[in-house]
């Protein structure tokens, strides 16, 4: 009887053990490896490209000392443009990384929650035995033995039991950590890709405007040093003129309504073709004018008329050469002569170039409305 006994136990503890090994099988198995090659010539792609980026980041500042001639220029606009290239190859580089991180930590995560309520479910069922075997009563447990060494056998084989019942509620608990660490690895991940999409969808754009800057600087100086220069001294002389007449250097009309004309479409100043350049000042600050008109305060100021240059367009050149997130306005044309319309009503002055500008031999003349709450428009090389 005894060695009966003996051997239910030495089973028992076996199968309990077994058991054990399964979880320790299930961890095991959730440590999955990156693919390998692929992965590797992720990260050695990735280096190789930010050494270039490193390369070309030099080139653009010792760039920015460099003469300010067209060619100089064209010159950065491609070095910023192959480092924006770069950047959204290393952003693309670095998703692709994250995809493989991602499905790595998923995976193991899936394990990891089997593994959980494998252990949770092998508890749950010790748990319920220790329950019951509470209300046996040490002398009704050893009445119940059929001897005196059946019942240190079962001392002893509870004891055993009792042991391995610690070691799983231990490995429970640091399986509930590992999965919760594991969940917040993975969301961690996730919230990195969205901002690495971000990130990549603002360099695309980035790259687009780039190239538009590049095209611009081509087309409207015909690749010639001196349409260039002369680009540069237009674009600072209706600067410094806009800015006076803000600051206060412009002569009271009186008030006008919303949709009344206030002057007509010209060629004044410094321009090299006939348009009307319309801005849009919060406190003296230059804002996307599309912002006031979509919410309805403003409206267009020309009718049938076509855009010739966005507001922030050519940023890459209007930061470099002017301090300024792009063109500051939106330059418009419905043809010489046409009609422009006040935006929105309020008190409207009369301003000027202090002088006629070199290139054209005329004076700038705009129109300035104030709309109140530190709001106004204005509208440049009027006739």
């Amino acid at each position: 009887m005894f060695r009966k006994i003996s051997s239910f136990v030495v089973i028992s503890i076996f199968i309990l053990v077994s058991l054990f090994a399964s979880v320790a099988e299930v961890k095991s198995s959730s440590s999955l490896e990156k693919s390998g090659a692929s992965y590797s010539d992720l990260v050695r792609r990735l280096n190789d490209n930010i050494k270039r980026q490193d390369e070309l980041r030099d080139k653009i500042t010792s760039a920015q000392d460099q003469e300010n001639t067209l060619k100089n220029q064209i010159g950065y606009l491609e070095n910023q443009i192959e480092l924006t290239r770069l950047e959204i190859e290393e952003a693309e580089n670095r998703l692709d990384q994250l995809k493989i991180d991602i499905g790595d930590v998923s995976k193991k995560l899936s394990n990891t929650k089997e593994e959980l309520d494998f252990t949770t479910e092998v508890a749950s069922t010790r748990i319920r035995d220790i329950y019951r075997q509470s209300y046996i009563e040490p002398t009704e447990e050893f009445l119940s033995s059929n001897s005196f060494n059946d019942y240190l056998v079962r001392k002893v084989y509870t004891e055993a039991i009792r042991a391995q019942d610690i070691s799983l509620l231990e490995e429970l608990k640091k399986t509930k950590e590992l999965f919760a660490d594991q969940k917040d690895n993975l969301e961690d991940k996730k919230a990195k890709e969205e901002k690495l999409r971000k990130d990549l969808s603002n360099k695309r754009s980035s790259l687009v405007s780039q190239n538009n800057s590049k095209q611009y600087l081509l087309g409207v100086t015909q690749n010639q040093e001196e349409n260039y220069q002369r680009l540069l001294a237009q674009v600072q002389i209706e600067l410094e003129s806009i800015s006076r007449a803000l600051g206060g250097g412009a002569v009271r009309l009186g008030p006008v309504r919303k949709g009344e004309v206030i002057a007509f479409q010209g060629n004044t100043g410094c321009s090299t073709r006939t348009h009307l350049h319309f801005g849009v000042y919060v406190n003296g600050v230059a804002v996307n004018p599309r912002i006031y008109i979509n919410n309805g305060r403003l409206s267009w100021p020309l009718k049938g008329f076509r855009i010739t240059q966005e507001f922030g367009a050519n940023y890459d050149w209007y930061i470099q050469n002017f301090g300024l997130p792009g063109h500051n306005a939106i330059d418009m044309t419905a043809g010489f002569g046409a009609p422009i319309y006040a935006a929105s009503s309020g008190i409207a002055y009369a301003a000027s170039d202090s002088s006629p500008c070199w290139l054209t031999g005329t004076v700038g003349k705009g129109v300035i409305i104030d709309h109140g709450g530190g709001l106004k428009s204005i509208y440049w090389h009027i006739k």
